[in-house]
């Protein structure tokens, strides 16, 4: 949905869907890793990399929660920025780069869809997001929200990332 979004706003997209986490969770970064550097050799014009998720939220007796906030009377899966540093001990030069863009696009959001937007994550760990200097994690809902409301949350977001992009040309 956000690959559609961006392409329906003019905006060029790479749409990798390889699954990078099974059979086993272990590894998923380095393989992925390995896609985002390929795709970078073949397109240097990459300027920005989302690697989409949805969180795992789930309580103690396996209830899986969700987080919605309403778009014009519907409901949407609330969107969270996670955005790597150096912190952890990994070479990471550019991510106050990365942070810029993200608290950038969660402005947007927080104009354009107020209560969309869960709090902007900033985490020790790189992520991948040293490749470029427009990465970030987008996580869209939790796994226990539904494929409607990720499919709004996910246009929802592409339209902001659009405008801030657009502004950043």
């Amino acid at each position: 949905e956000i690959a559609q979004a961006l392409t329906e706003q003019g905006i060029r997209v790479l749409h990798d869907t390889t699954i990078n986490d099974y059979p086993s969770y272990n590894g998923a970064y380095t393989k992925t890793l390995g896609i985002i550097e390929w795709y970078l050799e073949k397109y240097p014009s990459i300027q920005v990399v989302l690697d989409v998720h949805r969180d795992g939220m789930t309580k103690s007796d396996g209830t899986k929660l969700k987080v919605t906030a309403d778009i014009q009377g519907k409901k949407a899966a609330q969107i969270m920025l996670v955005l790597g540093t150096n912190e952890g001990g990994l070479p990471h030069e550019g991510w106050q780069k990365n942070l810029t863009l993200g608290l950038q696009i969660q402005d947007k959001l927080n104009t354009m869809y107020p209560t969309l937007a869960r709090p902007l994550n900033l985490r020790k760990e790189r992520f991948n997001q040293h490749a470029t200097h427009g990465s970030m994690i987008v996580e869209v809902g939790s796994d226990g929200n539904t494929l409607s409301e990720a499919l709004l949350a996910g246009r929802c977001f592409a339209n902001a990332l659009a405008s801030v992009l657009r502004t950043t040309d």
